[in-house]
């Protein structure tokens, strides 16, 4: 923020100069976004009920929780990649094919070290923990979007079209 004289009126006045979003992203904690926190899933529970709380709530990941700590992390990326062409019982517990020792991010973490994090893993979710490992909630890619559009709502709802865009994958990555 800048400050700038002014005579006219013997007053400061304090403009407010726009912050870049490597500013942002590093100024700003995990603890600042809306965390989903009802994401949890005991490792006992059948595949049938995590693939239906996926469908009617809309979730994309869900943390496996033991207790109050992060066990592993189960994601609508693993219904395809580990159950779709399997012949799993729906009665299958979900500790069987989830992804255990999840990398997890603090709640005091920088939000471009929570989206370094997710980028060097190929993540889509991330779950959250306190300082003493106790899940907290789940970060979402949807989620640190959402952030960045409110933060900059002009540059990202005002882009134009790319006309010559090219996917290198055919997921879009």
């Amino acid at each position: 923020m800048a400050v700038a004289n002014s005579s006219l009126f013997g007053c400061v006045i304090f403009i407010s100069m726009p912050r870049s979003i490597e500013e942002i992203l590093k100024q700003s904690k995990v603890r600042d976004l809306k965390l989903q926190s009802d994401h949890r899933i005991d490792p006992e529970t059948p595949l049938s009920e995590v693939h239906r709380a996926f469908d009617e709530q809309g979730h994309g990941g869900a943390m496996i929780c033991d207790g109050d700590r992060v066990v592993g992390i189960f994601t609508q990326r693993d219904v395809l990649n580990r159950t779709a062409l399997e012949d799993l019982d729906p009665e299958t517990p979900v500790s069987e094919v989830m992804s255990e020792r999840p990398v997890t991010v603090g709640l005091d973490n920088d939000l471009a070290d929570a989206i370094e994090a997710m980028v060097e893993g190929t993540y889509r979710h991330i779950p959250v923990v306190d300082d003493a490992g106790k899940q907290v909630g789940l970060l979402s890619s949807r989620v640190i979007l959402r952030f960045i559009a409110d933060h900059f709502p002009e540059q990202v709802l005002n882009l134009p079209p790319v006309l010559d865009q090219v996917m290198h994958r055919p997921e879009g990555g």
